[in-house]
Protein backbone atom coordinates (compact mmCIF):
# COMPACT_ATOMS: atom_id res chain seq x y z
CA UNK A 1 0.00 0.00 0.00
CA UNK A 2 1.20 3.37 -0.95
CA UNK A 3 2.15 6.01 1.75
CA UNK A 4 0.00 9.26 2.04
CA UNK A 5 1.36 13.04 1.87
CA UNK A 6 2.41 14.12 5.13
CA UNK A 7 2.64 17.97 6.01
CA UNK A 8 4.43 18.45 9.32
CA UNK A 9 4.85 22.22 10.72
CA UNK A 10 8.09 22.64 12.98
CA UNK A 11 5.95 24.84 15.51
CA UNK A 12 4.51 21.22 16.29
CA UNK A 13 7.80 19.61 17.54
CA UNK A 14 10.45 19.87 20.44
CA UNK A 15 13.89 21.07 19.70
CA UNK A 16 16.07 18.50 20.71
CA UNK A 17 19.96 17.68 21.39
CA UNK A 18 22.29 15.51 22.22
CA UNK A 19 22.82 13.78 25.73
CA UNK A 20 24.55 16.78 28.08
CA UNK A 21 27.53 14.90 28.29
CA UNK A 22 27.96 13.85 24.63
CA UNK A 23 27.79 17.78 23.64
CA UNK A 24 31.42 18.58 24.04
CA UNK A 25 32.11 15.60 21.83
CA UNK A 26 29.58 15.97 19.20
CA UNK A 27 28.39 20.24 19.70
CA UNK A 28 25.82 23.10 20.64
CA UNK A 29 23.16 21.96 18.00
CA UNK A 30 19.21 21.50 17.86
CA UNK A 31 17.25 19.59 15.85
CA UNK A 32 13.27 18.88 15.18
CA UNK A 33 13.21 16.05 12.65
CA UNK A 34 9.46 16.14 10.65
CA UNK A 35 9.45 13.58 9.04
CA UNK A 36 10.69 10.17 9.47
CA UNK A 37 9.15 6.88 9.47
CA UNK A 38 7.98 6.11 13.22
CA UNK A 39 6.79 9.27 13.39
CA UNK A 40 5.31 9.74 10.34
CA UNK A 41 3.59 7.79 7.33
CA UNK A 42 6.67 8.45 5.09
CA UNK A 43 9.99 6.41 3.38
CA UNK A 44 13.14 6.87 1.77
CA UNK A 45 13.39 10.25 2.91
CA UNK A 46 14.09 11.83 6.63
CA UNK A 47 13.85 15.71 7.06
CA UNK A 48 14.11 18.09 9.66
CA UNK A 49 15.79 21.45 10.99
CA UNK A 50 18.55 22.27 13.25
CA UNK A 51 20.30 25.39 14.85
CA UNK A 52 23.69 26.08 15.84
CA UNK A 53 23.71 29.30 18.20
CA UNK A 54 26.51 31.72 17.10
CA UNK A 55 30.20 30.46 17.61
CA UNK A 56 28.82 26.89 18.69
CA UNK A 57 29.85 23.96 16.02
CA UNK A 58 28.46 20.60 14.74
CA UNK A 59 31.43 18.36 15.32
CA UNK A 60 33.66 16.43 12.30
CA UNK A 61 30.94 13.07 11.76
CA UNK A 62 30.19 10.68 8.78
CA UNK A 63 27.29 8.45 8.05
CA UNK A 64 26.53 6.09 5.56
CA UNK A 65 23.79 7.97 3.95
CA UNK A 66 23.98 11.07 1.97
CA UNK A 67 22.47 14.29 3.38
CA UNK A 68 21.60 17.68 1.92
CA UNK A 69 21.74 20.78 3.95
CA UNK A 70 19.45 24.69 2.86
CA UNK A 71 20.50 27.21 5.00
CA UNK A 72 17.53 28.95 5.94
CA UNK A 73 19.33 31.78 8.04
CA UNK A 74 22.23 32.74 8.99
CA UNK A 75 26.15 32.09 8.79
CA UNK A 76 28.67 29.81 8.88
CA UNK A 77 31.23 27.25 7.71
CA UNK A 78 30.73 23.75 6.31
CA UNK A 79 33.56 21.45 5.60
CA UNK A 80 33.21 18.25 4.03
CA UNK A 81 36.39 15.66 4.17
CA UNK A 82 38.62 19.16 4.56
CA UNK A 83 37.62 21.46 1.93
CA UNK A 84 35.52 24.48 4.06
CA UNK A 85 33.18 26.68 2.49
CA UNK A 86 31.59 29.47 3.85
CA UNK A 87 27.51 28.97 4.21
CA UNK A 88 25.00 31.58 4.05
CA UNK A 89 21.01 31.84 3.99
CA UNK A 90 19.73 30.35 0.15
CA UNK A 91 23.05 28.21 0.09
CA UNK A 92 22.17 24.43 -0.82
CA UNK A 93 24.96 21.72 0.51
CA UNK A 94 25.21 18.10 -1.00
CA UNK A 95 26.82 15.70 1.26
CA UNK A 96 28.24 12.61 0.28
CA UNK A 97 27.77 9.27 1.97
CA UNK A 98 30.21 8.75 4.50
CA UNK A 99 32.15 12.01 3.36
CA UNK A 100 33.31 13.49 7.17
CA UNK A 101 31.42 17.09 7.89
CA UNK A 102 31.27 19.78 10.06
CA UNK A 103 29.23 23.15 10.27
CA UNK A 104 30.18 26.01 12.31
CA UNK A 105 27.79 29.25 13.15
CA UNK A 106 30.01 31.77 12.64
CA UNK A 107 27.36 34.77 12.47
CA UNK A 108 25.80 36.77 15.44
CA UNK A 109 22.45 35.12 15.14
CA UNK A 110 21.11 31.19 15.29
CA UNK A 111 22.46 29.46 11.97
CA UNK A 112 19.21 27.63 10.71
CA UNK A 113 18.93 24.93 8.32
CA UNK A 114 17.15 22.20 7.01
CA UNK A 115 18.45 18.73 6.61
CA UNK A 116 17.44 15.81 4.50
CA UNK A 117 18.79 12.35 4.57
CA UNK A 118 18.27 9.45 2.19
CA UNK A 119 17.00 6.94 4.68
CA UNK A 120 13.18 6.29 6.18
CA UNK A 121 13.61 7.04 9.59
CA UNK A 122 16.19 9.36 11.44
CA UNK A 123 17.11 5.71 13.55
CA UNK A 124 18.80 4.47 10.39
CA UNK A 125 21.46 7.37 10.38
CA UNK A 126 24.00 5.92 12.39
CA UNK A 127 26.46 9.05 13.11
CA UNK A 128 30.15 8.52 13.94
CA UNK A 129 32.06 10.68 15.25
CA UNK A 130 35.87 11.58 14.58
CA UNK A 131 37.91 11.24 17.68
Amino acid sequence: MGKEPVVVNADDREWETWPAHQIAERGNVWWKTLISAGATESAALTLGVARLPPGAVLREHRHEQAEVYFVLEGSGLVTIDRSTRRVDAGAGVFIPGNATHALECTGNADLLFAYAFAADAIEDVGYLFSA
